[in-house]
């Protein structure tokens, strides 16, 4: 990142600026490409884990350990290509046009923008990209081999990029240093400790939770749908 003075926009995705959740979209898309062998009990799992979400109890490394597990010993190259079609099929339609507003609205103004999200690397490095995002801050994934032959190892690796993992995934890539101005977006209150630390906070159709603290603290609530 550049030395010189600058403003930053931090948008969480899921709930944010796209209607639903990319991994919820992405897991359907695996079962019925028959990446997932019981369809059924991963439903069951990721419904699980979305309650314990909402609750603000995930247990990210069990929840890590069910996204991931289709990937295990797959090449790069070949989930790649399935994240495209992925994105073409069932993402890109479903951003919010208020949400790609504000986001050109940073641009037009010069602010670096980045997304930072809880969801894996794989899914939100591309979808930022075809943002236009300066960067992307979000769950890595650990793979063995190389080239054509690199693989997915079936596990994640570095921060985790989920609530108090995301402001320390933030330090490390402002290496230092503190923007002239801060704003922050995102649905959920496992997000607040991010939107406590920037100098404007947007709470974006907020959970319940969220919804409280926002009202009270006189926060910006635009209805992106």
């Amino acid at each position: 990142m550049p030395d010189t003075a600058f403003d930053l926009a931090l948008f969480d995705l899921d709930d944010t600026l796209l209607q639903g959740d990319i991994t919820r979209l992405w897991s359907e898309w695996l079962i019925e490409r028959g990446w997932i062998g019981n369809g059924d009990a991963f439903r069951a799992a990721f419904a699980e884990h979305a309650r314990a979400y909402a609750a603000g109890v995930l247990d990210m490394e069990e929840h890590l350990d069910l996204l991931l597990s289709p990937l295990e010993g797959r090449r790069v190259q070949e989930v790649n290509a399935e994240v495209d079609a992925c994105l073409d099929e069932r993402v890109m339609s479903r951003l919010y046009p208020g949400g790609l507003q504000r986001l050109e609205w940073h641009r037009q103004q010069g602010h670096r923008t980045l997304i930072i999200s809880a969801s894996t690397a794989q899914l939100v490095a591309p979808l930022a990209r075809r943002l236009g995002a300066d960067d992307v801050l979000s769950t890595a994934l650990e793979t063995a081999g190389s080239g054509e032959d690199r693989y997915y190892t079936g596990r994640a690796t570095g921060i985790r990029t989920f609530r108090d993992g995301k402001l320390t995934a933030l330090d490390a890539w402002l290496e230092g240093r503190k923007p002239r101005q801060s704003w922050g977006y995102s649905d959920s209150h496992n997000d607040l400790p991010l939107l406590e630390a920037v100098d404007e906070a947007w709470a974006i159709h907020p959970d319940p939770k969220l919804e409280v603290i926002a009202r009270q603290r006189g926060w910006t609530m635009p209805n992106w749908r």
